[in-house]
């Protein structure tokens, strides 16, 4: 077996060990047949060399478990290679074979091969950072190479980073998320305000830290990884594609439904999925709801406690290799491994707005072609304490109820009353008709009507 990644040079490592020996390597078309394969293993034998095959040439279609068929000639003498990209795909041929391990490019490598295929100098400064982000097999920074050279002339840092971002692939486990706000509309206190900053000076600092300063060795090239903690509608998601706007990487939601299950042994094999599609290239994973995936690791009582532990330990190992940024935002902290929460580099409590910052977002949610004059600003951040999620829903419904046929684009302060107050209503939260002053008589009338 000779293992490595996909794009790895796997048939090129097998036939040097060979020629060490003095013996040549053939490797067969990709469009060989499975019937044809007992000819192409005589052919290598009839001619004294060893013979390439790739997994997938061999791969049984009926098998649900993703093992190799039965070689045909199994009496035959004959050097064989047989490139797969994990050892477990090798189920049914034996597990137990001495197998050549075909180690990634390190960022020194990598940094070669750019300069290799990016000679153009006015490129050099980036491409230290285009190693780092990208943990590409030679085969694939060349392939990116050439589509550059297609542009017939020096492409923008831009263009760089989204051709070598191109052939990122998450599947179903992730689904992309298009930045919606930017670093100056996220409303914090002024320590939490601080602890993003510091998280985003982190990662442009990363590539320097790790190969000018030496620390890639000692962390593994690690990323970075993030708790952002707090009740619903402080701003936990708006913060995470923030941060992904300004640090220009792609932004990842992990769909729980699809990487959880209820089988034992697939909730690890899903994440195992996901991480080794994900540190291919620099960008961000966000866990919603984390508690769900992270809890706290319980008492063993039956099968199911021990391997729902298992895949716990299996997360906390993966996220200390892995090499961008991950972000979990939860609701309840409480409920997190601690010896998660060591792990994290950044822990960020999302409080809920004071009445200062309730006034800042009350401004920034309504919409720039809306008359808000008749808006009292103060009176609304003083009277309700809302997280900024709830203030942003009373404002588009009291937009969808104003905007008749031809009604101006203005909103008034009845129509955000009655919308503040069917938010309480949703929330299942107290409130005094003393609460809302001057306009008590719209919610006293409301609630005789209901």
């Amino acid at each position: 077996p000779v293992l490595g990644a996909a794009d790895a040079p796997l048939a090129e490592t097998a036939a040097a060990c060979a020629a060490l020996a003095g013996v040549e390597t053939l490797k067969p078309s990709t469009a060989l047949p499975r019937d044809q394969l007992a000819q192409a293993l005589c052919t290598a034998w009839l001619r004294g060399c060893a013979l390439y095959l790739p997994a997938r040439l061999i791969k049984d279609p009926t098998a649900h478990d993703g093992g190799l068929d039965v070689l045909p000639l199994p009496g035959l003498p004959l050097l064989l290679f047989i490139g797969v990209q994990e050892r477990g795909a090798l189920r049914g041929l034996g597990e137990s074979l001495p197998a050549l391990e075909v180690p990634p490019p390190d960022h020194a490598q990598r940094l070669a091969c750019w300069r290799q295929h990016l000679p153009d100098h006015q490129l050099t400064p980036l491409l230290p950072e285009l190693a780092r982000r990208f943990r590409y097999e030679g085969t694939a920074i060349a392939r990116v190479a050439a589509e550059l050279a297609a542009l017939g002339r020096a492409p923008s840092a831009a263009e760089l980073f989204a051709a070598a971002r191109a052939d990122l692939d998450l599947g179903t486990l992730a689904q992309p998320v298009t930045p919606r706000f930017r670093r100056a509309e996220l409303m914090l206190p002024p320590a939490q305000a601080a602890q993003i900053d510091e998280l985003v000076a982190a990662m442009h600092n990363l590539t320097r830290v790790h190969y000018d300063w030496g620390t890639a060795r000692a962390w593994n090239e690690g990323g970075l990884s993030a708790l952002f903690a707090g009740p619903p509608g402080t701003g936990k998601t708006m913060a995470a594609e923030a941060m992904a706007a300004e640090l220009g990487l792609p932004l990842y939601r992990i769909d729980l439904s699809q990487v959880v299950n209820k089988y034992i042994g697939e909730t690890e094999k899903n994440l195992r999925r996901l991480f080794d599609a994900a540190d291919s290239a620099d960008l961000i994973l966000f866990f919603d709801e984390a508690d769900a995936l992270f809890g706290k690791r319980t008492e063993v009582k039956d099968a199911h406690d021990r391997y729902a532990n298992l895949e716990i330990s299996y997360l906390l190992e993966r996220m200390e290799r892995f090499k961008g940024l991950a972000i979990l935002a939860t609701n309840r902290r409480k409920d997190l491994d601690e010896a998660f929460l060591r792990r994290l580099r950044f822990v960020v409590e999302f409080p809920l707005p004071s009445a200062e910052e309730r006034l800042r977002i009350w401004r920034s949610v309504i919409p720039a072609e809306v008359d808000a004059s008749a808006l009292d600003f103060e009176f609304l951040a003083q009277r309700f304490a809302l997280a900024g999620g709830h203030i942003r829903g009373v404002v588009f419904n009291a937009c969808l109820q104003c905007a008749a046929e031809g009604a101006p684009r203005r909103l008034d302060m009845p129509a955000i009353v009655r919308a503040l107050q069917r938010e309480y209503d949703k929330l299942d939260r107290a409130n005094s008709l003393d609460q809302f002053g001057p306009y008590a008589e719209l919610v006293a009338t409301r609630r005789t009507r209901r």
